[in-house]
């Protein structure tokens, strides 16, 4: 199975919301595309299922074209199942009933279709529920049900259209490993949408990032963790804490009196920001190697440790220490070469 999406383009009165998308899939792989709310990403899974119609390039699944200018094949010939954000499971009809509707609709012998029922119902731990309707089920019971009836037809693609979206932050964590393994163990070819980094690590294989209906950056979740190819993709990577300096070398930076190396490459004395993430700096009381000073503004205790936040000259820094420290404090913020960036200002 192999997916290939080649220079697709949508646009609405006018309006582009996808300008040139390419990417190709392998049998087995599971791509996420990140990207925040209006960047095109569902306009682009819809279009892959064959929900909306494209304005120029096309797609092809195992070599036959299913969406180009002049062709769109109807979604149900496609081989294609989608799993949406509000789950869309028919509210007639049982749990049993909703899993193996896809099977009934392909006319497969009753005990096969009760067979594959139960083993989906065992798989994805909805035993004792089979009789229930979906209003009867939590959201985690709902989504599980939804990934059950997606995947009972073995598709050739199946389309996540952010199915993690609608739980609370512990279902969401235990759901987000649950999936994880599931895709890995049907070995499903799987297209993925999120606004959330840390989904798109534990699904993927590839993460495509998209911005204003162009790609961003398109790599590994350890590519693009690793190596942002933008201000703006560190900031949606979670990469919140900037400060503004003169650039000292190719891949260092000056603030205040003090150089702090990191990634980058860049002509010496540009304006440019230093940016990292709250877990990956140090507080110190005193000067270390390839840290800057700032004083603490602001302490909130989060349980096993406080979350302080220090204010530079330059720009304000958060980090998380187990250490005990005052409002007013003079800190030191030791930056973790490896784990910053320095981009050119913007």
């Amino acid at each position: 199975m192999s997916l290939i999406v080649q220079n697709v383009s949508k646009k609405y009165n006018q309006q582009k919301v996808l300008e040139n998308i390419s990417f190709t899939m392998k049998e087995g792989e599971v791509l996420s595309i990140l990207g925040p709310s209006g960047c095109g990403k569902s306009t682009l899974l819809q279009i892959v299922a064959g929900l909306q119609d494209l304005n120029d390039g096309e797609i092809r699944l195992n070599d036959q074209v299913i969406s180009s200018k002049k062709y769109s094949a109807s979604p149900e010939t496609r081989g294609i199942n989608m799993v949406f954000q509000d789950y869309a499971l028919w509210p007639h009809l049982t749990v049993e009933k909703n899993i193996g509707y896809g099977l009934k609709m392909q006319k497969k012998p009753k005990e096969k279709r009760n067979a594959k029922v139960q083993f989906l119902l065992d798989l994805l731990q909805l035993q004792g529920l089979e009789g229930r309707y979906p209003s009867e089920l939590s959201g985690g019971q709902q989504q599980r049900v939804a990934i059950a009836r997606a995947l009972a037809t073995e598709p050739k693609l199946l389309l996540l259209d952010e199915p993690l979206s609608n739980l609370d932050m512990q279902l969401k964590f235990e759901m987000r490993n649950e999936l994880s393994k599931l895709l890995k163990e049907f070995k499903t070819t799987a297209l993925h949408v999120t606004h959330d980094p840390l989904e798109a690590y534990a699904l993927a294989d590839k993460i495509l990032i998209l911005r204003n209906g162009h790609i961003e950056q398109f790599g590994t979740p350890h590519e693009v963790r690793g190596n942002p190819a933008s201000l703006w993709v560190a900031g949606l990577l979670g990469m919140t804490n900037r400060v503004n300096g003169i650039a000292h070398s190719s891949n260092s930076i000056k603030i205040g009196d003090h150089i702090v190396r990191a990634k980058g490459q860049l002509e010496k004395d540009e304006r440019c920001v230093l940016v990292t993430g709250t877990e990956t700096t140090t507080i110190h009381r005193q000067h270390v190697d390839n840290s800057f000073a700032g004083v603490i503004s602001h302490i909130v205790y989060e349980g096993e440790k406080w979350r302080l936040i220090i204010e530079t000259n330059e720009g304000s820094v958060t980090s998380l220490t187990d250490k005990i420290y005052e409002k007013g404090d003079k800190v030191w913020v030791e930056i973790h070469p490896e784990k910053a960036w320095i981009y050119k200002e913007s």
